[in-house]
């Protein structure tokens, strides 16, 4: 017994030996190693980084209003749709009540017959204008009978319709929920890179597509003349409104986004739009780029999903992405222009 153990515990130590020589015989580049940490990001690599976020984040944006209208959409239908059921179910008792009415009418009236009125009668004259009565009488009841069916089925079908129209609303204002948390979370993505610059850095890629002062300056001292008063009005609205934060979702008075500003801005001139940029380029008619005036709304993207307000001189007002705030740039130096519409 002593020395089976013992054989037993000299296997073991020659299997330790084995696999601790095939271990060092492992070249060291096949072993793992501590893996470097990540080289860190040049100026130029953050911004076209940032500048990728910028256009995703205008795109969940425009995406999120689109659905923030759809919402108000379906929660008309289904406020349409219940007060539709509602009427429905008041036709409902009142031809209810009048068939009710009839049957106990005919319940206590004496039985008829075209028999009863041939013996009660004293002329075949009397006999055929007993007749048609009862005709009239059967006719009255059965409409009154068929009016009750129909009643019926059209307050079921608006019940189902208005059910169904509900759902809906609910389900497009839940999937809404989601949106609104899969965008904080690009926006934050975007804020967090765009800390990581300096504030040189953050400033120089912020004024990328910012006119210069002086030009902004020389835009406003002498304003390119716009077509229409409500033009007018429209682009003096939006300029006021510089330096304002971009924030997704709003449209004033305090903070913006694309559409948010183009929508309030024409509001103001009392011209609605919708508050998501490819509505409005799908409401307006088309403007060649040749042609484009003040107050003309420029698209960028298709489906667009930037927009801003052209306001001569080869430049526009907007509010362009999350840590910017609504300036003047050049239309020139925009990316992804897809066409332009005129409102008024």
């Amino acid at each position: 017994m002593a020395l089976t153990r013992v054989s037993r515990f000299n296997r073991a130590l020659i299997g330790f030996a084995i696999l601790g020589s095939s271990l060092l015989a492992v070249p060291m580049s096949a072993q793992a190693v501590p893996s470097s940490p990540p080289a860190p990001q040049t100026t130029g690599e953050v911004s076209t980084k940032l500048a990728d976020l910028a256009i995703k984040n205008e795109q969940l944006t425009e995406r999120f209003n689109k659905a923030k209208i759809d919402v108000a959409k379906a929660q008309d239908a289904a406020a349409a749709a219940t007060r539709k059921a509602a009427q429905s179910q008041v036709a409902l008792r009142k031809a209810q009540k009048a068939l009710a009415l009839m049957v106990s009418a005919q319940y206590k009236a004496p039985t008829f017959s075209r028999t009863a009125a041939l013996l009660a009668s004293g002329s075949g004259q009397g006999y055929l204008e007993t007749v048609e009565m009862l005709n009239l009488l059967s006719a009255h009841q059965t409409d009154v009978a068929r009016a009750a069916s129909d009643a019926t089925a059209a307050s079921n079908k608006a019940e189902a319709t208005a059910k169904s129209a509900v759902a809906a609303a609910i389900a497009k204002r839940n999937a809404l929920t989601k949106q609104v948390d899969d965008l904080q979370v690009q926006v934050d993505k975007y804020k967090t890179l765009l800390a990581t610059l300096t504030e040189a850095e953050r400033t120089s890629y912020l004024s990328q597509n910012t006119a210069p002062a002086a030009q902004v300056a020389q835009v406003m001292a002498s304003p390119a003349p716009a077509k229409s008063a409500g033009a007018s009005g429209a682009v003096n609205a939006a300029m006021s409104q510089q330096g304002k934060p971009y924030v997704w979702g709003a449209a004033g008075p305090d903070s913006y986004d694309c559409s948010g500003l183009t929508m309030w801005a024409w509001g103001q001139a009392g011209v609605s739009l919708p508050h998501q940029s490819a509505e409005q380029q799908g409401m307006l008619p088309p403007v060649a780029r040749d042609q484009l005036q003040p107050g003309d709304l420029v698209f960028f993207g298709s489906p667009a999903y930037h927009v801003g307000m052209y306001i001569g001189n080869g430049m526009m007002v907007h509010a362009p992405t999350s840590g910017d705030v609504v300036k003047v740039s050049s239309l020139a130096n925009m990316s992804d222009y897809s066409g332009a519409g005129r409102p008024g």
